[in-house]
């Protein structure tokens, strides 16, 4: 097969994704909006420009047979040039631009879930300032969670309100607002499905996160759950992504309440942070499987070969002189861990500068060695400065 692959945003994911789909002979087209994208490193060919740009999008075209995408913040205009194009049998899109522009704004996702009939907290969507403060807390409690509807990533676009108390303290953009779970466990699930509806699913991962980011900082695998619960999980991933006609990776992150039901937080169509165990933890990777099933090859059948936990490596001054210009791994194997850094060359509190997979005889272990393996990533600047 000698299609040649097409990426829609140029940062870590991407870069993964290219490297992934080289491993299996095909070529890789990358297009980003800056010219210092982690993937343009990796790419066999490199477009900068605007992705909404016809001027940009054309000869990124040309150049595909298949496009993806490493980010689901695409806008509008793009996502209808790229069905037109697809209607005359330019390219194929996959997942579908259709999914993408559902999933993409969280008031169409939940109200989409709810539709489905599939679990999830209820929502009230809020556009400016035209709401209530008073019916909302008297749906939701006090303590509540607000979404922008569009745009939000790592943490970015979502903001914690233990104790609301005035309309100001919420944003005045177009979002959505949720009761907050302050009891409630998170769980991520990486499926899988292919152009002939094949499916294959990871094990359920654990995840933590940074109380003031509110981004993920540590997941491990398996997730500290019954086996029977980690099913439901599974199955409950797999039935949402078959419902929506889902091509590709996809990320099904859920609440598991203090009761012990599951509860969908988001679908992210595409391959994600908490799958980055998947390089080495499985016998095959989140990346592998995404550009297998939107490709036409078959998947492969996932086995966990090993506990293992992720931490992200969230950029500090600490770590300013640590973090390489390309991307590239080192290996701690004192503390069996694999530090994979993204290549970005510029730093700002909270952005992530890379990941660290650690593997162990059990979680726990693998956590350690994780946290471990950072700490001697910001010793090095300690011992320069010495």
């Amino acid at each position: 097969m000698s299609a040649r692959l097409g990426i829609i945003g140029g940062g870590q994911l991407a870069l993964y994704l290219c490297e992934a789909a080289q491993s299996l002979g095909f070529e890789v087209a990358v297009i980003s909006e800056t010219e210092d994208a982690p993937a343009l490193q990796r790419a066999d060919k490199s477009h900068i420009g605007a992705i909404d740009s016809i001027s940009t999008l054309d000869p990124f075209l040309a150049n595909c047979d298949v496009i993806t995408f490493d980010k689901e913040d695409i806008p509008d205009e793009t996502l209808a040039y790229l069905v037109e194009a697809e209607k005359r049998g330019r390219i194929d899109v996959l997942p579908k631009a259709g999914t993408i522009s559902m999933l993409k704004d969280k008031a169409l996702q939940k109200t989409w879930l709810l539709q489905q009939g599939l679990p999830t907290l209820p929502f009230e969507i809020i556009s400016g300032n035209t709401f209530s403060l008073d019916d909302l807390t008297g749906m939701f409690g006090r303590s509540l969670v607000q979404k922008s509807r569009r745009g939000g990533y790592d943490g970015r676009g979502v903001q914690i309100l233990t104790d609301v108390e005035a309309a100001h303290q919420l944003w005045n953009v177009p979002s959505i607002v949720e009761p907050y779970m302050q009891d409630c466990r998170e769980i991520s699930i990486i499926t899988a499905r292919s152009q002939t509806g094949e499916i294959q699913t990871y094990p359920p991962v654990s995840m933590e996160f940074d109380p003031q980011l509110n981004s993920v900082t540590v997941v491990s695998m398996p997730a500290a759950i019954s086996p029977q619960l980690g099913q439901e999980a599974i199955d409950l991933a797999e039935r949402a992504i078959m419902l929506m006609d889902g091509i590709g990776i996809f990320a099904i992150e859920m609440f598991i309440t203090p009761e012990g039901k599951l509860l969908l937080n988001e679908i992210s169509p595409r391959v994600h942070n908490s799958g980055h165990l998947t390089l080495d933890a499985c016998n095959v990777s989140q990346f592998e499987q995404h550009v297998r099933a939107i490709l036409g090859l078959p998947l492969v059948v996932i086995s966990q070969e090993t506990p293992a936990a992720m931490l992200n490596i969230l950029y500090t001054e600490a770590l300013r002189d640590s973090c390489p210009d390309r991307p590239g791994t080192e290996r701690l194997p004192d503390l069996g861990a694999i530090v994979y850094w993204y290549g970005k060359r510029s730093g700002q509190v909270g952005r992530k500068m890379g990941h660290i997979n650690a593997v162990a005889s059990n979680v726990e272990e693998a956590v350690d060695l994780a946290n471990r393996a950072l700490a001697v990533l910001c010793s090095k600047d300690r011992e320069r400065a010495a």
